[in-house]
């Protein structure tokens, strides 16, 4: 006997038939599991027509018995015929027609254990309208219902069960509650009912056990038959291979046809194994003939780059479009002098139909046929190449600025006598005459010079302390009202500027002559790409950033306030585009139209203020800068205006000023002097822990950058360690960096930058000394107390 069950036997009884099926549910499991789908699914349709009729055999032995409730209980015949005729029929009409729809299929067993319990409920409605004794014989309709729902409507065995136990229940529980029955009559009826209801479980429990048997046997016997039919097919094959060869051969020929069925078969597998791998790789992958240069393989993300026929094409072709051979093809450079692989070839090159960068690498390989075929491997490094270039303009530009902040500093050092000295002989110049006008002259060029150092230092990111709360509008809107901007407007007459400045913008930090200054530059570069007219808009919003921009360079996430400034000018070359924030590279003549400073200005501003730019522009229709500034929530605070001489001028107090540039300390001395202080100047950090360990001074006026021994903190750090509470302020020509916050934490006043300007120094150093006294006052009047 065949034990094995997935073999048939014609012989074989049900019950030596091993099926894996779940005792409560009967649904297949384990092995069998795949079959309970295509059990339902046939199941369905050949119950399907039986369901249908089902249903009108329910409504018409349903409808006929109404005519047994007008003959017995005429005085009952609304309660039962509403029962009948509205309720329960129309019900089985309904669900007649809804079984010709395809939503039919999904619910057909749950609406089979929904009439079981309609028809039920049906008759125990009916057996609580009616009056006993009579009632007891229209139970015997419940029992009609029940057993028509585990035998005839071919409802699961878990679909019936669950619905017979709920009439079941519904008919004890109406016996009990809503008829006045004995309790031994509840007891018959419900141990007959129980019964009854469990042989209905055991026939329905059989009749699906059988059907899922003769389901699993009816699935074996196809699945032979297919087995059958390919046997023969391959057997009708092998005949007729047979009779076209020749007898003696014939055993050889079979082992060969066998090897070679295995070794396509192997040949496949390792083929679709190449496959899979090659189609996980995010890399171009192909493989093309290198004589005909056609591609034979292609990887998944190859065919999703270039289409998915691209298999059968020519490479140059397929991947870039043209008729002929490509001039650089390196297939050649591939094979040896023997026409055999070489060594391997590696790139770079730019694929100019989709505009990315690929880092190409190529082999010859001897294909499954023997011949030469090239193996190509691109790598899309798009991202690399823009990285690499947006280091390299961050490198230039940190160069550059290194060696321009270097001989700003100089500069600075310089300037101080052609801004300072002027100043101080002009106070004694009188109102009208030629020598009060030279010196006017001397002092605008040394401020013009001095303006130009400022662009150098914001070129070196040396000169822009972002302390102060700025609102963007106002800063548009002064530079529109500014001279500078009459006079751009009269050299420029056909340039119109619009503006579009939202008034709900957030406020920024930074510095509002810096600002100033970029939106100049922008403009006056706008102005300049207009030669024959055109409009400038200005227009600022708040922008969310929630992922980051790939622009002119990568802005991140966060939230800005961005001034756009647009014109519609002549554009500005790709080539240039990369360029234009390069210090001194400019196209128009230099000296002529600028220093060749001002974009590269721009982008120190930008960078000190923590910011982004992004630059787009057409040849021919304009250009747009983008400026992305990071917002800040606090408020502007009010503008202090210019104090007059007097209320900063000295009390003969004593300041020591350390600087290491001679004409640094006279340029201050006499200042200083001129406003009514007491004067000495020490050369180096060393000299002044000196003097001031020899005599006191109300105040110091410390360089930050003294040479050779030690810098203006240290300085400090050694006068406070034998003398706490010095007062002091800080000078220097750079922005006020980490060392000068650090000596301002120890006490120190305000910071002052270079040049030298007489109400700049007054202020700070009369501010220092009011609040000191201020303090000192305070707690004196406290300790009287």
């Amino acid at each position: 006997m065949n034990d094995n069950p997935n073999e048939v036997s014609v012989a074989i009884p049900y019950s030596r038939l091993r099926v894996s099926l779940n005792p409560l549910t009967l649904a297949f499991t384990g092995s069998h599991k795949s079959l309970e789908q295509p059990f339902r699914e046939a199941y369905f349709d050949n119950s399907l027509d039986h369901l249908r009729r089902c249903k009108l055999y329910a409504t018409l032995f349903f409808g006929i018995f109404g005519i047994l409730d007008a003959l017995v209980f005429p005085e009952l015949i609304r309660p039962l015929w509403f029962i009948r005729y509205a309720l329960v029929c129309p019900i089985f009409l309904i669900g007649l027609v809804f079984s010709y729809t395809a939503a039919y299929r999904r619910v057909w067993q749950a609406l089979n254990a929904f009439y079981i319990m309609l028809t039920g409920f049906a008759y125990v409605a009916m057996v609580v309208i009616i009056p006993p004794p009579e009632s007891y014989f229209y139970g015997v309709g419940t029992i009609f219902c029940i057993f028509f729902g585990y035998t005839f409507i071919h409802a699961r065995f878990i679909t019936a069960t669950v619905a017979g136990l709920l009439v079941l229940a519904g008919y004890q529980a109406a016996m009990f509650l809503l008829m006045e029955t004995t309790g031994s009559v509840q007891l018959i009826f419900g141990a007959h009912f129980l019964g009854i209801n469990l042989l209905g479980m055991l026939i329905c429990y059989s009749i699906e056990t059988q059907e899922r048997k003769s389901f699993f046997l009816t699935t074996l016997l196809e699945k032979e038959k297919r087995k059958t039919e390919a046997a023969n097919r391959n057997l009708e094959k092998r005949v007729e291979e047979r009779t076209a060869a020749l007898q003696r051969i014939n055993r050889d020929l079979y082992k060969e046809v066998q090897e070679r069925k295995q070794a396509e078969q192997r040949v496949r597998s390792s083929h679709s194994q190449l496959e899979s791998v090659m189609d996980s790789i995010d890399n171009h992958i192909y493989v093309s003939d290198i004589d005909t240069r056609v591609i034979l393989m292609a990887n998944r993300h190859m065919k999703k780059t270039y289409g998915e026929d691209i298999v059968g094409k020519k490479c140059h072709d397929a991947i870039y479009r043209r008729d002929t051979i490509c001039s650089e093809c390196r297939n050649r450079q591939l094979l040896d002098k023997n026409d055999q692989p070489a060594e391997s070839c590696t790139w770079e090159e730019k694929n100019p139909i989709n505009d990315r960068w690929y880092l190409n690498y190529a082999r010859a390989i001897v294909w499954e046929d023997r011949r030469i075929v090239q193996l190509r491997v691109a790598t899309d490094i798009t991202a690399m190449k823009e990285m690499e270039s947006r280091l390299q303009r961050a490198q230039k530009m940190e160069a550059i600025g290194t060696l321009a902040g270097g001989v700003a500093h100089d500069l600075n050092n310089i300037l101080s006598g052609l801004v300072g000295y002027p100043e101080l002989l002009l106070m004694d110049a009188p109102e009208k005459g030629e020598a009060r006008l030279l010196l006017e002259t001397i002092k605008k060029s040394g401020e013009k010079a001095a303006a130009i150092v400022q662009d150098l230092l914001t070129l070196a990111r040396r000169g822009v302390a972002v302390s102060k709360v700025i609102d963007l509008n106002r800063v548009v809107q002064d530079y529109l009202t500014s001279p500078e901007m009459a006079n751009l407007q009269s050299i420029h007459p056909k340039v119109a500027i619009q503006t579009n400045l939202s008034a709900r913008a957030f406020n920024i930090m930074g510095s509002g002559l810096h600002l100033e200054k970029t939106v100049m530059n922008l403009v006056t570069n706008a102005a300049e790409a207009m030669p024959e007219g055109g409009k400038i808009t200005l227009t600022t919003c708040d922008r969310h950033v929630d992922r980051p921009i790939q622009g002119f360079e990568t802005i991140p996430e966060g939230e800005y306030v961005v001034l756009t400034v647009a014109d519609t000018g002549t554009g500005i070359p790709e080539s240039d585009l990369e360029r234009i924030f390069e210090p001194f590279y400019t196209n128009k003549q230099m000296g002529r139209s600028g220093t060749g400073l001002g974009m590269a200005v721009v982008w120190g501003t930008m960078k000190d203020h923590g910011g982004y730019i992004d630059a787009r522009s057409t040849r021919g229709r304009g250009t747009e800068f983008d400026l992305y500034f990071p917002i800040t929530r606090q408020d502007v605070t009010p503008e202090t205006e210019a104090r007059p001489m007097e209320s900063y001028r000295g009390r003969g107090e004593l300041v020591l000023i350390v600087d290491d540039i001679k004409e640094q300390r006279d340029l201050a001395a006499f200042m200083l002097k001129r406003l009514g202080y007491r004067v000495e100047t020490v050369s180096s950090g060393r000299e002044a822990v000196d003097f001031a360990k020899r005599q006191s001074v109300d105040i110091l006026v410390l360089d930050m950058i003294l040479e050779p021994d030690m810098d203006g903190l240290e300085t400090y750090r050694q006068i406070l360690a034998f003398s706490p509470g010095q007062k002091a302020i800080i000078a220097s020509g750079f922005s006020e960096s980490e060392r000068v916050q650090e000596a301002r934490e120890l006490g120190a006043g305000a910071y002052i930058k270079k040049p030298y300007r007489m109400e700049q120094i007054g202020s700070a150093l009369r501010q220092q000394l009011d609040e000191n006294s201020n303090d000192e006052s305070r707690t004196g009047d406290s300790d009287d107390n």
